[in-house]
C-alpha cells in the first residue's frame, strides 16, 4: 500500500498516543485533573468529516493522473468526458443525451454570470457578431 494513502491514518494514531503519553505524565507527575483530560478525543464533526475523506480521495486522484499521464492530464479528463457521453448515449439515447448538454450548458452559464464571469455566454455573443458581420 503506497504511504499516502496511511498518512492521515497514522498521523490520528500518533496523535492519540501523543495525548496518552501527555496524561500518563501528568497523572504521574499528580497534576490534578488528569483523568478529566484523559477524555478521549472526540471525533470532526459528520459533514467536514465527509468533505475532508472527499477532498482526500479527489487529492489522491489527481496525483495519480499526474504521475500515470504527465503532460496529458488534460486529455485524460477529455477521454473520460467523452467515456461518460458515450455510456450516457447508449443508454438514453442520442437526443436526450443532447438535450441534457444543453441544459447542464445553460445551468453552468447562468452559473458564470452570477459569480461575474460569464466566459459561455462571452463566447456565444462573439461567435453571433462574427456572423452578422459577414
Amino acid at each position: 500500500m503506497s504511504d499516502e494513502f496511511t498518512k492521515a491514518p497514522r498521523a490520528k494514531v500518533e496523535a492519540e498516543e501523543s495525548h496518552q503519553r501527555q496524561d500518563e505524565q501528568r497523572e504521574a507527575s499528580g497534576v490534578p485533573g488528569a483523568q478529566q483530560d484523559a477524555a478521549p478525543m472526540s471525533e470532526p464533526h459528520e459533514s467536514t468529516a465527509g468533505t475532508q475523506g472527499t477532498q482526500n480521495t479527489v487529492n489522491r486522484a489527481s496525483a495519480w493522473v499526474s504521475r500515470t499521464f504527465p503532460g496529458h492530464e488534460n486529455a485524460f479528463l477529455g477521454g473520460v468526458c467523452g467515456l461518460i457521453v458515450a455510456i450516457v448515449m447508449a443508454a438514453i439515447g442520442f437526443w436526450r443525451t443532447l438535450l441534457l448538454v444543453l441544459l447542464v450548458l445553460i445551468g453552468v452559464a447562468i452559473g458564470q454570470q452570477a459569480d461575474g464571469d460569464p466566459k459561455i455566454l462571452r463566447a456565444l455573443g462573439k461567435i453571433f457578431r462574427d456572423h452578422e458581420t459577414h
